[in-house]
């Protein structure tokens, strides 16, 4: 059995033939004739034929891992006209791809950032859009720019999603422009620091020597932390370091993490 992996493909099928996709034009003109509404009610044929001729392009950019059901549904939303669903969709998918940053980030390790000892798995999933798109840029997981965008598109998701019904529409360039900021600032392949757990840190400093395995882990794990925690970790070592009480050994430990922060 050959073991190459096959990469997910990314060409949609045509939205025009009803054999293919039965909410495609003919089927959304007797759709609303029948129930008695305008056409118009969803999105024109051409709307959702240049809407679609654009998704492959930016669905390529998405990581193959995170190209879940929620996409899948997103492509039948646009497919059918409905880009104020496809809207709630991708932004359902954004947040469930933050969280999981803070997950590879380590829940445990969030308290000791935030000094917030009632954090744990629970919170992380009752916080608000607003609340987690804060957390992710406390924790590095996000730039400013990352930011910026992702509060629009929840600002929008909220005024205008099929979640938080309003008068107002999302055209196609709205929505175009709504996937590829979502794309781009959440469900991207962009590092994810590790935050370091202090307290295991600090457990280890304390305990025998450390062997050559054990010295590199702990490099490795300072190295791939963000800055801010790193300059933290520097002030909690020089501090211990600078302790008259604290053991040569120890000292001796806490003066080799010193230089890897450094």
């Amino acid at each position: 059995m050959s073991n190459v992996l096959v990469k997910p493909k990314t060409d949609l099928p045509a939205v025009t033939p009803p054999d293919v996709i039965p909410l495609s034009s003919p089927m959304l003109a007797q759709l609303t004739a029948a129930l008695g509404v305008p056409r118009n009610v969803l999105a024109e044929d051409d709307q959702i034929a240049h809407t679609w001729s654009q998704l492959p392009r930016l669905i390529k950019k998405i990581p193959p891992h995170l190209r879940d059901e929620r996409i899948v549904k997103m492509c039948v939303a646009v497919a059918s006209g409905l880009f104020d669903a496809a809207i709630n969709y991708v932004w359902n998918a954004a947040v469930v791809e933050l969280r999981d940053k803070v997950r590879r980030f380590g829940i445990n390790v969030v308290p000791q950032i935030l000094d917030d000892k009632s954090f744990d798995e629970d919170t992380l999933l009752d916080l608000k859009d607003a609340e987690l798109l804060d957390l992710c840029r406390k924790l590095n997981l996000i730039g400013d720019d990352d930011f910026f965008f992702l509060d629009q598109c929840r600002a929008t998701r909220n005024s205008f999603s099929i979640a938080h019904p309003a008068a107002g529409t999302v055209d196609e360039d709205e929505f175009l422009s709504f996937l590829s900021r979502c794309q781009k600032h959440a469900l991207s392949s962009a590092h994810n620091p590790k935050g370091v757990d202090t307290k295991s840190l600090l457990a280890a400093l304390k305990a025998t020597k450390f062997k050559k395995d054990q010295r590199q882990e702990w490099e490795r794990r300072i190295q791939e932390t963000f800055e801010a925690q790193r300059e933290l970790i520097f002030v909690m070592l020089h501090g211990i370091y600078c302790d008259p009480a604290s053991g040569e050994e120890a000292r001796l430990k806490r003066h080799r993490n010193l230089r890897i922060v450094q």
